[in-house]
């Protein structure tokens, strides 16, 4: 791992990891062009739901991004709030951040990772492709979603 980013699982509601749901809530509206209230709750990350790591700039600690995911049923988590602030883009924040989650994944016995994305986000459809989902089906919450592009990865030791 670069020496000058941390990457950390965080433990409780903190006032960086709001930040950056709110931050991803405000791109999002902005990508799909609609208002709305951020539905995403911070404690759906915390265990048993889910999992939520930060990624800070040492040693200034500055929040850089974050990752997290959801339980979807016993064999599969949801990956959400992949985010990284502007000025970090372009330097595999964003990779670091999924690899730390899907190793956390698979201690929490997770043998796939499911999401959501959309053609408003072709950075992230990018993202995806190249850390190996494959385009699924949508699922659950999702396949009332015209805009949904769902995916999936195995994953494994």
């Amino acid at each position: 791992m670069n020496e000058n980013i941390n990457i950390r699982l965080v433990s409780g509601l903190e006032s960086n990891s709001q930040n950056c749901l709110d931050h991803l809530w405000i791109e999002i509206q902005n990508r799909y062009g609609f208002q709305a209230p951020n539905p995403m709750d911070f404690s759906d990350f915390l265990p048993p739901k889910g999992r939520f790591f930060i990624a800070e700039e040492a040693p200034s600690n500055e929040v850089m991004g974050s990752v997290a995911y959801t339980k979807y049923s016993d064999t599969q988590c949801e990956l959400d709030a992949v985010f990284v602030f502007p000025k970090f883009r372009n330097k595999k924040i964003a990779t670091l951040l999924l690899v730390a989650l899907e190793k956390q994944s698979l201690l929490d016995g997770y043998s796939s990772m499911i999401l959501r994305a959309g053609s408003p986000q072709p950075e992230a459809l990018a993202l995806y492709k190249n850390f190996g989902f494959y385009e699924i089906p949508t699922f659950g919450k999702w396949t009332s979603d015209p805009t949904a592009i769902c995916f999936e990865k195995k994953i494994s030791n």
